[in-house]
């Protein structure tokens, strides 16, 4: 029996008097990191589960191995935490609900390695994450799904990860915009500056996910990195 809806704190991917939200894909299972991620203006934290990528070893392993350091941010912060699974292991249904046995509040995946029956899971919200490689009638197909939240545009290869962002990610930033069904978040895998960021929220972004890929990897930079991306760069 599900005994966790009230530590479930929802999820406004569109938060009321704000701009836009902000959430802040951590970067290790760390109590510490999120407390500092909140101090910088986070409307939620991610926690990461089952990573591929190289760039964050931190982000290897396990629920089972991570379990004890997730749950205790979800008990320290009071902002809604949210869980990425990467594709380094295939989850089950089983393992699913050993996942859900913390209180999340909604789950990140990229599209092609989400299982179906995550979408009729009312526990949570979900984000489908798209990378490189979708075609665009895929994204719309996906941003129109019943239990889809909102899209993650996480489209940018790892050897141009923390490059400038450009032109070229504006322009395909508002097609996706442009098709999308849903609210649009936009990942953070290239370094924006303010004027970057008010420039893709006026063309309709609603939140970005700050990967830590483009950040200078110190703890103790990290709650000024997320106020610098945040709105106004404002702590909380």
């Amino acid at each position: 029996m599900e005994t966790l809806g009230p530590l479930r704190r929802p999820l406004e991917v569109v938060p009321p008097g704000k701009p836009y939200t902000t959430i802040a894909s951590l970067p290790k299972n760390s109590t510490s990191m999120a407390v500092r991620a909140v101090g910088g203006g986070a409307d939620a934290v991610m926690l990461n589960i089952e990573g591929e990528d190289s760039s964050n070893p931190s982000h290897y392993g396990s629920y089972d191995l991570h379990d004890v350091y997730i749950n205790d941010v979800i008990s320290t912060v009071s902002v809604p935490c949210g869980i990425f699974v990467g594709g380094a292991r295939l989850l089950t249904e089983e393992y699913w609900e050993r996942i859900m046995s913390s209180a999340f509040s909604f789950v990140e995946m990229y599209a092609h390695q989400m299982p179906t029956f995550i979408l009729s899971d009312s526990r949570v919200k979900k984000i489908s994450a798209v990378s490189t490689g979708y075609i665009l009638e895929q994204v719309k197909r996906l941003s129109a799904m019943d239990g889809i939240e909102a899209i993650d545009v996480a489209t940018v290869p790892h050897q141009m990860q923390g490059a400038p962002f450009s032109v070229l990610d504006y322009a395909t930033l508002g097609v996706i915009v442009d098709l999308s069904a849903k609210p649009v978040l936009l990942r953070t895998q290239k370094k924006l500056t303010r004027a970057d960021i008010d420039r893709v929220v006026a063309l309709g972004v609603k939140g970005l996910v700050v990967d830590p890929c483009v950040l200078s990897g110190t703890d103790e930079a990290y709650k000024d990195e997320i106020a610098s991306l945040a709105p106004r760069g404002v702590s909380g």
